[in-house]
């Protein structure tokens, strides 16, 4: 009898399980999660530093002289997914097809519910020395909550788009707290010095922010990609500073901006802080990488990190309210030389960074302080 249960029980376990794994939803997830680990090292001598990833676009640096027209990119996607694009009118399965990337390509990526899909679009740039950087060139990012920036590249008629900028607007969507693209931290304004800014303001992050002690979060944007995914967690390491696009020496940032401190001052804590003053942050670096395994430096490390050579910032901003312009000369770390011969084999990142809190990063400052920042140039010697 004890053995006749036994199996009964054995069976009827079993066909709950099946049951289980039968009624698990499919997902409904469609991201292209990253570049093919094995294409990327068979494709390293025409590449120059990491792609860069976007939320629905995907961007290469590559080699001055590489032939784009047949170039077969492959990606990870999300679990089940499936990826296609359009060849002569017909959907085709897409992941390691050979295309034209003389301008970019749109891959579309299918969840594997089938319910849901998203498009890309796949970019392979030739590098080019940033020189001027406008902020005039945004869109929504493809779920339409915040905005993202590009600047473009005159002498690249086909594909001009350039996604140098990144932003902390995706870790700020976790908080709940903005209903449209300008409650975001940061956001395009129209009063520019000519034509558009950008507009950066610290904002509180509420009851989601308290509870993981980071209760305020700045407007800010730089030259580099921000990592969503680790945004909660690893904050500091999130923000990944730096493109290997140095083909000269920098000799100094120059651009405009207006300052607005908010008014009350709190730490990680949200404890008020009545003896501190917010300030703006604006700062460039340069800093050494190995041209073949491209390691950003992060906001843990950016001006601190024995890799830096040259640093650029504005030490005392000031709280101008009308539009004031800014040199910041580049000048040498202790013990470094900026060498040409690391320039030739793309040794060097550059970054650019502007934030509305200085300490920021590290969850203090004034609700409401406001930064405006447009018409940066980057001068080089």
């Amino acid at each position: 009898m004890t053995k006749t249960l036994l199996l009964l029980n054995l069976a009827l376990a079993g066909c709950l399980l099946t049951s289980c794994i039968q009624d698990e939803p499919l997902n409904a997830e469609c991201d292209i999660t990253a570049v093919n680990t094995q294409w990327l090292e068979q494709h390293r001598d025409m590449l120059i530093g990491n792609p860069i990833l976007g939320n629905d676009h995907l961007s290469f640096s590559i080699q001055k002289g590489t032939d784009r027209s047949r170039l077969d990119p492959s990606f990870t996607l999300t679990e089940g997914a499936r990826i296609t694009c359009l060849l002569d009118g017909q959907e085709v399965e897409a992941n390691g097809i050979t295309r034209n990337f003389s301008s970019p390509q749109t891959y579309t990526v299918h969840s594997q519910d089938g319910h849901w899909h998203k498009d890309y679009t796949v970019a392979f740039n030739y590098p080019h020395a940033i020189d001027s950087l406008h902020f005039e060139e945004f869109n929504l990012e493809s779920t339409g909550r915040y905005q993202v920036w590009y600047e473009k590249d005159p002498g690249d008629a086909l594909n001009p788009r350039r996604d140098y900028w990144a932003s902390g607007n995706a870790g700020f969507a976790f908080t709940g707290m903005a209903k449209s693209p300008t409650d975001y931290p940061t956001a395009s304004s129209p009063d520019g010095l000519k034509g558009a800014c950008v507009k950066l303001v610290t904002r509180s992050t509420g009851s989601f922010g308290s509870m993981i002690n980071k209760p305020i979060a700045a407007g800010n944007i730089f030259i580099g990609t921000f990592n969503a995914e680790i945004a909660v967690r690893q904050p500091l390491q999130a923000t990944e500073f730096g493109l290997q696009l140095v083909s000269g020496k920098p000799v100094a940032v120059e651009g405009h901006y207006k300052y607005t401190p908010g008014e009350v001052y709190t730490d990680k804590e949200n404890k008020v802080c009545p003896e501190l003053h917010d300030t703006a942050a604006i700062y460039a670096v340069v800093y050494e990488v190995d041209p073949d395994h491209f390691e950003p430096l992060d906001g843990s490390n950016v001006k601190t990190s024995p890799r830096v050579v040259m640093l650029a910032e504005l030490d005392n901003p000031g709280e101008p309210t009308e539009w004031t312009h800014f040199s910041m000369p580049f000048r040498l770390m202790p013990g470094k030389t900026f060498s040409e011969e690391r320039m030739l084999r793309d040794g060097y990142a550059i970054t650019v960074v502007a934030s509305s809190s200085k300490e920021g990063d590290f969850f203090a400052g004034a609700v409401g302080s406001t930064l405006y920042i447009d018409e940066f140039f980057i001068v080089w010697e």
